[in-house]
C-alpha cells in the first residue's frame, strides 16, 4: 500500500497521508454535483453493470463532468486528471483511465437502432442508455428551479449547430461539407439546456422541431409556466406554429421569404415603413406591418391568422448591395400582437445573446466542438455529457458563487475558481483540504456554505 501511494504522488508525513493538487476549487464543482441529487440520479436510471467492480455509473459521469469543467478536449485528456493524486483524494476514487472512459461511451450505442426506413436523412430513436443520461439532464433543470427559484416565464429559444468534422462516416451538410449536427433548446430567462439532439450533418435543421420543443418543455417541473418559443426560419412550419399556437405558447420566428410574401412586402405604400435605427456603417433598417396571409392545408371559421412583420434594409447614401440589389427584406411571423413591430423584432433577434451562445460555449469552452467517435450513440452522449456540465455550471454561478461570476464563462471559472492549490490530508477516517487562508474564506468556504444550505429535493 505504502508502494501504490508513492507511485500516485501521496506523501505520508507524521503518519498523515497527504496529497496536493492544482484543482481543489473543483471540489465545489463535485460537492454540487453530489449534494444536489445528480450522482444519485446517474447510480438510479443508468444502467447497472454487471459487476460490482470499478467506478459506479455516477461516478462516470462527473469524471466526464470534471474532464470538460477542467478544460479537457478531448477522452485522452482523461488521463492527466487521473494522474493528479490530490484529485483522486478529493475525489474518493480515481478517474477511469481513456480506454475504460471509451468503453463506457460506447455503451450509449446500439446498432440495431442505427437503420434507417427510409432513404435520405434519418435521426435514429435514443438507447435506453443515452435516455437514461436525458433523466440525469432532467435532475439538473430540477436542481436549479429548487435552488434559484426563476419566474414563471420560459422563453424556449431552438437552433442547431454544425460543426465540420472528418469522421468517415458523417454526411454532408447543405453548406457542402461533412458535419455533424447538435439541436438544442435553450430557455433563455437561466441559459439551460433543456433539450438535446445530436444529429448527422445531412438532417435539415427543421426536421422535428416541435418534437424538439415539445421535449425541451417536458423537462421542465410541473408549474403554471407562461412559456414562448423563438426560432430561425427552420422553425417556420404551418404544423409548428399552429401546434404552438393552440397550447398556448407565444411565438416569433423567421420567415422564409416567398414568392407571395415577398410581393406584398414590395406593394407595402412608403408611408408603412418605420425606422428602426441606422447602423455605424450606414445601413438604414426599418420595419413594417404586413397583410399576408397564407394558404394553409387546412382551413376553419376560427383560425386566426398570424402577424408577419417585414424588416427592409438600405444604403443610406442609396448605394448597391454587393449581389446588385438596392434593398434587402426579412420577416418575422408571430401571434404576438400586443407590443409593435420594432418591439417584436428585437425580442425575437435576441435569442442571438442565448442560444447562439450557448452554442459557443459548449462548442469553444466546453468539449462539443469535437466529437470523439464514430459511433452515433457515442458522439450523442458526449453532447449530453457537455449539456449536463453546461447546465451544473450554470447552477453553481447561481447558488454558491459570487455576484461578479454570475455572467462568468467556463474559461473564467477555471481560472479564478477551480484552478486552487491545495494540499489534502487524510487523518482517522477523514479527509481534509486545506486551502491558502485568503482563498478559503472569501471565495470556497462561503461557496460550499451556500451549496450546504439549499434544501435539495432528493427522492
Amino acid at each position: 500500500m505504502k508502494q501504490k501511494d508513492e507511485v500516485l504522488g501521496v506523501k505520508i508525513v507524521g503518519g498523515l497521508r497527504e496529497a496536493s493538487t492544482p484543482w481543489a476549487g473543483a471540489s465545489l464543482l463535485v460537492e454540487l454535483f453530489r449534494r444536489s441529487g445528480i450522482d444519485a440520479t446517474a447510480n438510479e436510471v443508468l444502467p447497472a453493470k454487471g459487476s460490482a467492480k470499478g467506478l459506479k455509473q455516477g461516478q462516470m459521469v462527473e469524471s466526464f463532468v470534471l474532464l470538460s469543467a477542467l478544460g479537457g478536449d478531448c477522452v485522452d485528456d482523461i488521463k492527466h486528471l487521473r494522474n493528479d493524486a490530490g484529485l483522486r483524494k478529493l475525489l474518493g476514487y480515481q478517474l477511469p483511465a481513456p480506454e475504460t472512459a471509451r468503453q463506457w461511451l460506447d455503451k450509449f450505442h446500439d446498432g440495431s437502432l442505427m437503420v434507417a426506413p427510409v432513404q435520405g436523412s434519418f435521426i435514429p430513436p435514443e438507447s435506453a442508455p443515452l435516455s437514461g443520461l436525458r433523466e440525469v439532464r432532467r435532475r439538473t433543470i430540477s436542481a436549479y428551479v429548487e435552488a434559484v427559484h426563476p419566474g414563471l416565464e420560459v422563453t424556449l429559444d431552438v437552433d442547431v449547430q454544425l460543426t465540420e468534422t472528418a469522421k468517415e462516416n458523417a454526411q454532408y451538410c447543405y453548406g457542402g461539407y461533412k458535419a455533424f449536427g447538435s439541436a438544442k433548446v435553450c430557455w433563455a430567462e437561466t441559459m439551460l439546456v433543456l433539450a438535446d439532439e445530436f444529429r448527422q450533418g445531412n438532417v435539415p435543421p427543421s426536421k422535428d422541431i416541435d418534437r424538439l420543443v415539445d421535449e425541451a418543455y417536458n423537462m421542465l417541473p410541473a408549474g403554471s409556466w407562461q412559456v414562448k418559443v423563438r426560432s430561425d426560419s427552420a422553425g417556420y412550419q404551418q404544423e409548428c406554429l399552429d401546434h404552438w399556437h393552440n397550447r398556448g405558447w407565444r411565438f416569433a420566428v423567421s420567415a422564409d421569404m416567398s414568392k407571395g410574401l415577398k410581393k406584398e412586402i414590395e406593394k407595402l405604400p412608403e408611408d408603412a415603413w418605420h425606422l428602426w435605427k441606422v447602423e455605424e456603417d450606414g445601413i438604414v433598417k426599418e420595419w413594417a406591418e404586413v397583410p399576408y396571409v397564407p394558404s394553409r392545408h387546412y382551413e376553419g371559421k376560427d383560425v386566426a391568422p398570424y402577424r408577419y412583420v417585414a424588416v427592409r434594409l438600405r444604403h443610406q447614401q442609396g448605394e448597391l448591395f454587393r449581389d446588385g440589389t438596392s434593398v434587402r427584406h426579412f420577416a418575422v411571423v408571430s401571434n404576438i400582437w400586443d407590443i409593435d413591430g420594432q418591439q417584436l423584432l428585437e425580442w425575437q433577434r435576441g435569442k442571438a445573446g442565448t442560444i447562439e451562445q450557448v452554442h459557443r460555449i459548449l462548442a469553444n469552452e466546453l468539449a462539443a466542438g469535437v466529437f470523439p467517435s464514430a459511433k452515433h450513440g457515442a458522439n450523442a452522449a458526449w453532447l449530453r455529457l457537455q449539456v449536463i456540465t453546461h447546465n451544473l455550471l450554470q447552477l453553481l454561478k447561481k447558488v454558491a458563487l459570487p455576484e461578479e461570476y454570475v455572467n462568468a464563462y467556463p474559461k473564467r471559472l477555471r481560472f479564478s475558481v477551480f484552478t486552487v492549490m491545495g494540499r489534502i490530508i487524510c487523518h482517522a477516517g477523514r479527509v481534509l483540504l486545506c486551502i491558502a487562508d485568503t482563498i478559503l474564506k472569501t471565495l470556497i468556504a462561503p461557496a460550499r456554505r451556500r451549496i450546504l444550505e439549499v434544501g435539495w429535493s432528493i427522492s
